[in-house]
């Protein structure tokens, strides 16, 4: 019986070798497989994380209000950031508001992504185009700028050349 119980026990220790011994590999860390284009799991919008779609923080994401008062008078900037990787267009803004002299303007903004940002942001964005201008000649191209999200929800667009600040709210 005794030889009996050590052969049983030989033969299973046997098995957990030959089983350690083949998970092992060549000296690679061993990390879990996941299938091809297999995506993060979704962040919520406030965490500060990237989500599943690209790597802006998903906080960042949305319509965002903000506005100018000057001599002229009251101006509105709706500001909305999609996702996407660098060199896509992430940033549309669109600036409305009253002419020196009369009448109004009406201009749409497109700006790509620079830059993979941290978890955290900053995100950082180039030089806008101009989508729309009405009249053209108030619509004129932005420098790149800098987005960063503020303790109090808000959001922060800083002109990187100038450092210009203009603060936008959460719309939607």
């Amino acid at each position: 019986m005794l030889i009996t119980t050590i052969a049983v026990l030989t033969v299973a220790l046997a098995f957990v070798v030959v089983q350690l011994v083949r998970d092992q590999g060549s000296g690679k860390e061993q990390v879990e497989a996941k299938p091809a284009g297999a995506k993060p799991a979704a962040s919520s919008p406030t965490d500060g994380k990237r989500n599943s779609d690209g790597p802006i923080p998903a906080g960042y994401l949305g319509a965002w209000s903000g506005s100018i008062d000057n001599a002229v008078g009251h101006s509105t900037r709706d500001l909305v950031i999609k996702q996407g990787t660098v060199g896509d267009t992430v940033l549309t803004l669109t600036a409305d508001g009253p002419l020196d002299g009369g009448g109004s303007y009406h201009c749409v903004f497109h700006a790509d992504l620079t830059a993979e940002p941290t978890p955290n942001g900053p995100v950082e964005v180039g030089t806008s185009t101009v989508a729309v201008g009405e009249p053209m000649s108030s619509c004129t191209a932005g420098k790149p700028t800098t987005l960063t999200l503020l303790p109090n929800g808000s959001l922060s667009r800083e002109n990187t050349n100038t450092g210009e600040q203009l603060t936008y709210t959460k719309s939607n």
